[in-house]
């Protein structure tokens, strides 16, 4: 995995990854090469939501994935459950994490992977955020071994960063947005977002961007009105943001009592800069805890009453209105195999019968933003 050996190698790759975040076109060619590098055929990269309250974002390579087929192979997909809890830019190996001959057993792998050939897949999560969740994945074929340790490392060198360019281009990629729609929907980001003009002073800052500059423990503005950084680290990647390179970069950043911070920066193209009403190079920065808001129901049960992964599969196949004879069949254990996982929920959230758990499960989502138990 030349990811992990070749420094030049990884840098074009970022680089070539943030592009993306200002022209999805290429969003395409950098998975067609993040697939080579596994010796991948296919890869998907996509969000979207059930109830369409965000625009969606699908690339693929190599996949004829139509709406009859998502609607026909989603809800069968045992990996799919076990991603709204995985961790943030920690490679999902199915051969690894869910186990081979176990994936094998499934009827997602009967119907939909050996009859195309596949053997393996590769997944990051994008997001998790009210009924939107996004991922990206590669998959590998039956001409060669499952996917490798070193693969994955490799891979996870650059899982944030598609993270965060996906993250971005939700913003900047949509062209239909006027400069009043466009700094509206920066408001609603939850992160600190501010906009730079060439001289590094702030011409736009939403609430939480507001908030973070009168703490001051990150980033303050100086007298002469210029953004600086409160702290060493927050001072030098101001000044490499400021060097305008066309792809972004993001560096952590820590207040001084330690608490981590991540710090992205981008240089704006001139449609952005329309958009926004500039009238010269502007930089965008977002400043953001790199602890995750999720508010997918499962995802939180999970959280809260501190389910297993194969507790976690039950939950969600049982939300989206599976029986336990139906999920024995998708994952291919036992009818006896589910009961025990599905005895093992009723114990853990207090509930007695699956309505009461589904509506137990389903009560955890919220639009607002909730304080939750620590994962």
């Amino acid at each position: 995995m030349r990811l992990l050996t070749d420094p030049e190698l990884l840098s074009d790759t970022i680089g070539a990854i943030y592009d993306c975040a200002m022209r999805p076109e290429r969003w395409e060619l950098v998975l067609a090469e993040l697939a080579g590098m596994i010796g991948a055929r296919r890869a998907f990269l996509g969000i979207g939501s059930p109830g369409g309250t965000m625009k969606a974002i699908v690339v693929d390579h190599g996949i004829d994935f139509s709406p009859q087929d998502a609607a026909r192979y989603n809800p069968i997909n045992p990996i799919l459950p076990l991603g709204m809890v995985w961790p943030f830019d920690r490679a999902l190996v199915a051969s690894r994490d869910y186990g081979l001959e176990e994936l094998r057993a499934t009827r997602f792998y009967r119907e939909y992977l050996a009859p195309r050939g596949d053997l393996d897949m590769i997944g990051f999560a994008l997001m998790r955020e009210g009924d939107a969740t996004g991922h990206w994945l590669l998959i590998t074929q039956m001409d060669r071994p499952p996917i490798t340790a070193e693969e994955a490392a490799g891979l996870e060198l650059v899982a944030p960063h598609v993270r965060r360019a996906v993250e971005i281009s939700r913003v900047l990629g949509d062209q239909s947005l006027s400069a009043r729609t466009y700094r509206a929907a920066l408001e609603r980001l939850d992160a600190a977002v501010l906009i730079l003009d060439g001289k590094r002073r702030v011409t736009y800052a939403n609430p939480q961007a507001e908030a973070a500059l009168a703490a001051g423990r990150v980033l303050r503005t100086g007298p002469d009105g210029r953004l600086r950084g409160a702290t060493d680290a927050a001072e030098r990647a101001l000044l490499r943001a400021g060097e305008g390179t066309a792809g972004g970069i993001e560096a952590p950043v820590s207040e001084e009592n330690g608490e981590e911070h991540l710090l992205f920066a981008l240089s704006l193209d001139l449609a952005a800069e329309d958009r926004l009403g500039q009238e010269e190079r502007a930089t965008l920065l977002v400043l953001r805890s790199p602890r995750e808001d999720t508010r997918n129901p499962v995802t939180i049960a999970a959280r809260v009453f501190g389910l297993t992964p194969a507790q976690v599969q039950v939950l969600a196949f049982l939300a989206q209105g599976h029986a336990p004879e139906d999920i024995a069949g998708i994952l291919g254990v036992s009818v006896a195999t589910v009961r025990s996982h599905l005895a093992d929920l009723f114990r853990r959230t207090g509930t007695a019968r699956q309505a009461e758990l589904i509506a137990r499960t389903l009560s955890l989502a919220s639009p607002l933003r909730t304080d939750l138990p620590p994962a």
